[in-house]
């Protein structure tokens, strides 16, 4: 099963990377909860359905012509969860300049949906959250 959670990750990686925001949220449960990184959005608290989930992504996504979010890793760890780290970012809708960030999400899968995506800058933190250590 954790393979067949990499590749709903993956193909949900895809359809944002495409731009195509309905075909990504599919991929997503209705109840779905997304924790953005406190430390990076200080006023942004967790995220429920995916109605709030869709204007967060909007939201946070247009400071880019086309938002893209890379993959340098990915990988299950059990318990339904898959890490992804890649670079989040683009060209500036106002600046023009590409900037990206490593970035690293946590995604629980549940009835072959995801169901929690959790957010972390600090790649570390993140292997920690999954009981890894880098």
């Amino acid at each position: 099963m954790s393979q067949e959670n990499v590749e709903i990750v993956k193909r949900m990686l895809d359809a944002y990377n495409a731009g195509d925001i309905d075909t990504m949220l599919s991929f997503y449960s209705t109840e779905i909860e997304a924790r953005p990184d406190a430390a990076v959005f200080p006023e942004a608290g967790p995220v429920h359905g995916l109605e709030e989930w869709r204007a967060w992504l909007e939201e946070a996504g247009s400071a880019w012509v086309t938002p893209q979010y890379g993959i340098s890793e990915l990988f299950a760890v059990g318990d339904g969860r898959v890490v992804h780290r890649g670079k989040w970012g683009g060209e500036g809708a106002t600046s023009g300049i590409a900037l990206d960030s490593s970035i690293t999400g946590i995604y629980t899968i549940r009835d072959d949906q995801i169901s929690r995506v959790e957010f972390f800058f600090d790649h570390e933190q993140a292997l920690e959250a999954v009981g890894l250590k880098e």
